[in-house]
């Protein structure tokens, strides 16, 4: 199931958290002494999910063209078994009644396709953080268990024009303001293949104000002294309560990764 929104485009913002790369804390300094990792990256993303009843999508190409502003940053501590994490994305999307998709509106006939222009204007702002431990820690492979919540804040304001295969229009308007708290439980691991070649993995689930939220994330990186490039895939998604105007929510699509560990 597909779930609304959530846009990231940020090459200079700081990042590290729930999704991207376990690193081997052997790499970083004393067990016993505190090490960080920060993280820029480049996140292209399709958005949707449903609202008011209506499916929606904008994919990369027009989140692109019509982004107003997106950051990301996050923050990674590691102390013995033991890590933190924080992370912030933010992202404001407009769009002028040019995009084109399809939509199968259960309230208008059921299984026929309807083509929808849509007017848009979303923000949305979503904080993650919590905390780890290291389940697993050999050469070559670790793992670690997390436990925190998410935050999702999204101000959304719609206009569906409709189009029917017979050629009735029918135009409704939707405008929310909706904010959820989550607990979330997960793992997080990065296997490596040689000196330099590994694959990390990320997959969470909680629940809370929301019914459910969900991400996860793969990627294959190359690492030289404290530095990794990774490119990868990631996908969140949350499933709302069915009285909100807003009841899916997703954003999905591939990434690439600077890891800077100090």
């Amino acid at each position: 199931m597909k779930a609304p929104f959530a846009l990231a485009l940020a090459a200079t913002a700081a990042v590290a958290a729930t999704q991207a790369a376990a690193q081997d804390p052997v790499t970083y300094g004393p067990e016993r002494s505190w090490n960080y990792e920060l993280q820029l990256y480049l996140w292209g993303t399709e958005v949707g999910g449903e609202a008011a009843g209506e499916d929606f999508e904008l994919g990369f190409d027009e989140i692109l063209e019509n982004l107003n502003f997106a950051l990301m940053g996050a923050l990674r501590g590691y102390n013995g078994p033991w890590m933190t994490y924080g992370e912030l994305s933010y992202a404001s999307i407009r769009q002028d009644g040019d995009a084109t998709f399809t939509v199968r509106p259960g309230g208008l006939g059921g299984g026929f396709d309807v083509n929808a222009v849509a007017d848009a204007e979303i923000e949305t702002t979503i904080v993650s953080f919590g905390g780890g431990y290291r389940l697993v820690d050999t050469p070559t492979y670790s793992m670690y268990g997390l436990f925190g919540a998410r935050y999702l804040s999204m101000n959304a304001d719609l206009t569906f024009d409709l189009t029917g295969p017979l050629g009735n229009k029918v135009s409704r308007d939707v405008d929310s303001d909706q904010n959820y708290w989550d607990a979330v439980v997960g793992v997080n691991g990065r296997w490596a293949f040689n000196d330099n070649w590994f694959m990390t993995y990320l997959a969470d689930v909680g629940a809370g104000e929301s019914d459910l939220t969900w991400q996860a994330g793969l990627g294959v990186g190359y690492t030289w002294g404290r530095n990794d490039i990774v490119f990868g895939y990631r996908h969140m998604e949350w499933d709302l309560p069915d009285d909100d105007v807003v009841t899916e929510y997703y954003q999905t699509g591939p990434m690439l990764l600077w890891n800077i560990r100090f």
